[in-house]
């Protein structure tokens, strides 16, 4: 399976960005797959999904441009790569 990686922007919780692998828990929040028709049908007034990138490095970088964001890679799923930064 190719690793993809979605960025959450929520800018009422801390306003934070977190980096997760498309197949992460917290990335579905209970849906099987977040496509970019989920997307447009799921709307919130408080956070955005962006994605997907290709590579973690990718989406660090697009996460970087996102003004007045602490960005964070995910404690779960990117627990590995978070401990190498």
């Amino acid at each position: 399976m190719e690793k993809r990686f979605l960025i959450y922007e929520n800018w009422r919780a801390e306003n934070k960005a977190v980096v997760h692998k498309s197949e992460c828990g917290h990335a579905n929040e209970g849906h099987t797959k977040i496509t970019n028709q989920w997307l447009r049908e799921n709307p919130s007034s408080n956070d955005r999904w962006f994605g997907y990138f290709s590579t973690l490095n990718e989406a660090i970088s697009f996460g970087a441009l996102i003004p007045n964001r602490n960005l964070k890679l995910c404690g779960h799923c990117l627990i590995n790569e978070k401990n190498e930064l």
